[in-house]
């Protein structure tokens, strides 16, 4: 299993991997150095290095023109078996209770209407960007998860679809949608409540937010008022069986 990356090892990996889908020769160290901004030869020449000792590529040769990709860099595993390291998971930071009560309140908004009680808000720096519950029921729409609903509605908000500086807060961890969607929307930070053993892609099923194979990661808090977030959801399916 090939061991996890610092960012900076992460962008020269990137860099490769990237040069090599569009090019059928390999790119030299002075090019890798100049894409990244890394002046010394030698230092690009010890990342490589790195990335080869902790299983992500191989050389053939000393020089650059030696690389070789491995097949787990290029996503490439057996069926079942995760790409690359798991997911990074943050400590809670000072702000997300109380973040994530509103989200709550959002959720429990939602039994009200007989909806499934996930809320999420959006924050752009420090500011409420917006908040809604799920509302597939409310309108027959199965994409209208409540990070869709905030999601596009910050977006139309802010005139960007780019929510670089926003943090999610949902009290269920997203599904492979949503996580698609945060990824698309470059959204910085993700925080949830409770994990989700059957559909959730931000550490459970897998981590799509952050999957290195593509062009944006998130970074990724998770368990933050998780007891109540469960126990909401649990109680809504309970009355209707």
């Amino acid at each position: 299993m090939p061991q996890a990356l610092t960012e900076r090892e992460q962008q020269v990996l990137d860099y490769v991997v990237e040069y090599l889908q569009r090019n059928s020769f390999q790119p030299s160290i002075r090019e890798i150095g100049r894409a990244l901004g890394i002046r010394s030869t030698r230092s690009v020449s010890h990342l490589l290095g790195v990335l080869s000792e902790k299983g992500w590529i191989a050389r053939d040769k000393p020089r650059s023109r030696g690389i070789r990709l491995l097949p787990v860099a290029l996503g490439e595993t057996e069926p079942g078996v995760s790409v690359g390291p798991g997911p990074d998971f943050e400590e809670q930071q000072p702000g997300d209770a109380m973040w994530m009560q509103r989200a709550l309140e959002q959720a429990r908004a939602a039994v009200l209407v007989d909806e499934v009680p996930v809320g999420a808000v959006l924050v752009h720096g420090d500011r409420l960007i917006c908040e809604a519950y799920n509302l597939t029921r409310t309108i027959a729409d199965p994409t209208v998860h409540a990070e869709m609903v905030v999601m596009r509605a910050a977006a139309a908000r802010l005139g960007t679809n780019r929510l670089v500086d926003a943090t999610l807060y949902v009290t269920l961890e997203p599904c492979a949608m949503c996580a698609g969607a945060v990824v698309l929307a470059k959204v910085t930070r993700v925080v949830y409540g409770a994990s989700d053993p059957k559909t959730g892609m931000c550490g459970s099923l897998g981590c799509i937010a952050q999957d290195r194979r593509l062009n944006h990661r998130a970074r990724i808090t998770r368990g933050v008022l998780a007891g109540p977030s469960g126990d909401l959801l649990r109680d809504f399916f309970v009355a209707r069986r």
